[in-house]
């Protein structure tokens, strides 16, 4: 429009078509930027000879269609999409009888959404008979499907293409919609139908596109569509409950685009999928497809993306070299095991995305991987990969499976390298450089020595170089590098934390130096990462106090883990009311004070790990609201009293790992300390139905996990969860002063596994409700007073394979004929009237 001229003949103007007679017939002001509303006394509406309209991706800002569009009779296409209009759909639209293309979406919805209430659906269609192409996407339709399809089917006969995705639509598709069988194209993308998909759509002899994602579908996908002949596009993904199988394609298929991600599809590919030679895009991920990748996938020349990531794909990767167009290509968390072809790579040229991650691949990395002139990502973390590169290997290193950082130079468009988790060694030194644009390094467990050479990788914001060999101390420069993830844990770092280190942390998601000897203080600049996420110092040699900063950053907060270092001071702070913690884990340090009220603002928090301090307080009832808990250790401190709370009905209904060992607990222990533990009372169906690891997402989009760790007393031994499993669950009360009889309630714990009340001084006899606990592992009762004869339930727990009930008041004989016979004397010594194998005769006459 900028470019009109009054001088000029409108029907020269850009965007304006005239007939012989100079008379406007067509008019596309699309895309020009046109704001405000449109007046129904606009001279727009006076164009009685108009036949197209198009006024799409404009900002209209809210305002209505103008009704004034009716005057336009002659009208056979109008398009006003994405223009930023709202509000509901004129009446007048209706009268266009002539409209062969109506076009009224608002999926980007710049004013607000669009609806059809009044008229409603069947109002805007029922005189628009010579319809052929209807886009509503994302106009509010609301109405079930019986009338939705019934309105289309009795209304716009000959209509060929049907969009309506996000159009708040439910289901069942209804029969009626089979009238239409002119019909090429249907999208439903974005609606609930919840309902099956109804085989009658494979009866649209002109089917060439069919959109159904995200909708809710379920039951079994009709195999017949996968055989239409002309279909050309099929999107189901995003449909998770919705099951399916390939049938075998016919050799005359046109299908282009295969989209299943996100379904319940299961089976084999068949072989036949290699008749799909018009296929360019496939995309499989997250199915539960299973074994080999078919050899004749090499027929499908014309592929450019293909992802086949999260299946249960086993066998050789088939060869793809005939497929020159292929730009992306997913083959990771599969089984797949070997080596890769050295040979296929040249071939495909125009590769800008290789991902193999979490395979079983091994062999050698082809060097002609390390040639592709247009590879941005490339990743190849846990997997085998070992063995040289012949053109990058020499005689000193080639022996160690060694890559040389040198060989990434050759790729000049990289902004993705992982070679995390392989068997390689990978070589850096001080002239091993990236190109500039890389943003994403993960280059974990590769044996690196040094550091490579990051100094000028301004977009590096994922860096993650943890589990090697570098040692010394870090270099000024690495400090302020890496922005949303920076991980340096597990290597054998000495220096102190820059003062200053929070001036570089401004977008920083996760930080961690865990598993160094880093000393020093943590520095009080460290809060003002503002986007900090997870922050873990934890297995240093830190000192000093801890910044009480720290605890009011734990509103952004989710992970908190500075265990094993030295810090002292108390934990007399605050903690805001909005506080984000899911894990805070303060164990092995030198803490002092008591456990603060405030912590109970933390209502996220799963992990709570206090042990090995010097806290002195009572037991902390006042975090009984935080539903969410599941691992409580205040091991090896100095709380003290009784551990019954008053009003505990619904304590922690989550909680699975109890580890008070080592304080001065005292009392009996109340049934209802335990009963509301709802966690360790499931069975094992349960436990396995939520089965899960504990972890913190800190993000979202790009599924990343910071892994909770916790040490438990398990056997006699400690014992390091890496990862910490939902079904995992043991109490341990060992080395306090208990007394009274063991509550016969914890025989309703059925899905506990270790158990340990050692060192104590409870009474009466083991309770018979014991033996009901099949899923425990371990057992110590040692060092009590109990008494009474040991119950043959107890030799019924199948899975028990650690027993000590040594050194208590324990009488009768050992029953025989059981597991119990399979455990040391030691389980069982210090009860002077026990007796019985294993017990040796010997010892038994000692004690007489």
């Amino acid at each position: 429009m900028v470019q009109w001229s009054q001088s000029n003949d409108c029907c020269t103007w850009s965007g304006v078509d005239c007939d012989e007679a100079g008379r406007v017939i067509g008019l596309d002001l699309s895309e020009e930027s046109i704001s405000a509303g449109i007046d129904n006394s606009s001279s727009l509406f006076s164009l009685k000879y108009l036949q197209s309209l198009n006024l799409a991706y404009n900002s209209f800002n809210g305002s209505q269609i103008p009704s004034g569009l009716g005057n336009l009779t002659n009208l056979t296409y109008l398009n006003v999409s994405n223009a930023g209009f709202a509000g509901q759909i004129p009446i007048q639209v209706s009268g266009m009888t002539r409209l062969v293309t109506l076009d009224l979406s608002s999926l980007h919805r710049f004013g607000g959404p669009l609806k059809l209430e009044n008229p409603n659906l069947s109002g805007l269609l029922q005189n628009l008979a010579e319809l052929r192409a209807l886009y509503l996407d994302g106009v509010n339709i609301s109405a079930p499907g019986i009338e939705w399809c019934q309105a289309l089917s009795s209304l716009v006969p000959k209509l060929r293409v049907l969009s309506l995705s996000s159009c708040y639509l439910s289901g069942p598709i209804h029969p009626s919609l089979a009238k239409l069988q002119s019909l090429s194209v249907i999208c439903l993308d974005q609606n609930d139908l919840s309902s099956p998909v109804p085989e009658f759509l494979a009866d649209f002899f002109n089917l060439t596109s069919l959109r159904l994602s995200h909708s809710g579908l379920n039951g079994t996908f009709p195999e017949k569509i996968l055989q239409v002949h002309t279909l050309e596009t099929l999107d189901l993904s995003g449909n998770s409950l919705l099951q399916g199988s390939f049938p075998d394609f016919p050799k005359n298929s046109s299908l282009r685009t295969l989209v299943l991600s996100n379904t319940n599809f299961s089976g084999v590919l068949p072989d036949s999928i290699g008749n799909l030679k018009n296929l360019s895009r496939l995309d499989l991920v997250r199915c539960n497809f299973s074994g080999l990748i078919p050899t004749s996938l090499a027929n499908l020349t014309q592929l450019v993306y293909l992802d086949l990531s999260f299946n249960e794909f086993v066998g050789p990767i088939p060869s793809l070299h005939m497929s020159k167009n292929l730009t992306h290509l997913d083959l990771s968390c599969n089984a797949l095991p070997g080596a890769i072809s050295s040979t296929d790579w040249e071939h495909l040229s125009n590769l800008v995305y290789v991902d193999l991650r979490n395979n079983s691949l091994n062999g050698s990395i082809p060097r002609s991987l390390f040639s592709l002139p247009m590879l941005q990502q490339l990743q190849l973390a846990n997997n085998k990969f070992g063995g040289p590169i012949p053109e990058f290997s020499n005689a000193s290193y080639s022996a160690l499976s060694t890559l040389d950082l040198t060989a990434i130079q050759r790729l000049g468009n990289l902004t993705r390298l992982e070679l995390s988790y392989n068997n390689l060694t990978v070589n850096a030194s001080s002239d091993s450089s990236f190109p500039s644009q890389v943003s994403r390094l993960r280059l974990a467990s590769c044996k690196l020595r040094v550091i490579p050479d990051l100094k000028n990788q301004s977009k590096l914001s994922y860096l993650d170089l943890s589990d090697n060999q570098i040692y010394g101390e870090i270099p000024n420069w690495v400090w302020e590098i890496g922005n949303a993830l920076v991980d340096y844990s597990n290597n054998n770092f000495t220096s102190s934390i820059p003062d200053d280190i929070g001036n570089s942390m401004n977008f920083t998601g996760f930080f961690s130096l865990s598993s160094n000897s880093i000393t020093g203080v943590i520095p009080e600049t460290i809060c003002r990462a503002k986007n900090l996420l997870v922050l873990d110092l934890s297995k240093n040699k830190l000192s000093g106090k801890m910044p009480t900063c720290l605890i009011k950053m734990s509103e952004i907060l989710g992970v908190l883990n500075l265990r094993g270092n030295s810090l002292s001071g108390t934990l007399s702070v605050t903690f805001p009311g909005n506080c984000g913690l899911q894990t805070l884990d303060l164990n092995e340090n030198q803490l002092g004070g008591t456990v603060p009220k405030s912590l109970a603002n933390c209502r996220k928090l799963e992990v709570l790990d206090l042990g090995n301090n010097k806290i002195r307080d009572t037991f902390p009832c006042w975090l009984k609201n935080i539903s969410s808990l599941r691992v409580l250790v205040l091991r090896s401190n100095s709380f003290y009293g009784s551990i019954t709370c008053r009003e505990n009905d619904d304590s922690w209904p989550m909680l699975q790992i109890v580890d008070i060992a080592s304080n001065n607990f005292g009392g009996r222990v109340r049934q209802k300390c335990i009963t509301t533990w709802k966690a360790m009372m499931s069975d094992e169906d349960e436990a396995q139905s939520n089965f899960k690891h504990l972890h913190f997402e800190f993000l979202k989009l790009s599924k990343m996990y910071y892994q909770d760790v916790v040490t438990v007393t398990s056997k006699s031994r400690e014992m390091e969860l890496v990862k910490i499993l939902s079904i995992f669950t043991s109490i341990d009360f060992s080395m306090n002063n208990f007394e009274g009889p063991i509550p016969e309630e914890i025989g309703r714990l059925k899905s506990i596994y270790g158990l340990n009340l050692s060192q104590n001084a409870f009474t009466g006899p083991i309770p018979s409700a014991i033996g009901n606990l099949q899923q425990l592992g371990s057992l110590d009762l040692s060092m009590n007073h109990l008494s009474g004869q040991i119950l043959t339930s107890l030799a019924n727990i199948s899975f028990l394979s650690f027993l000590n009930l040594s050194h208590n008041d324990l009488v009768g004989e050992i029953p025989t004929g059981t597991q119990l016979q399979s455990f040391l004397p030691n389980s069982f010594e210090g009860n002077d009237g026990l007796c019985g194998p294993p017990l040796n005769a010997l010892d038994q006459l000692l004690h007489l």
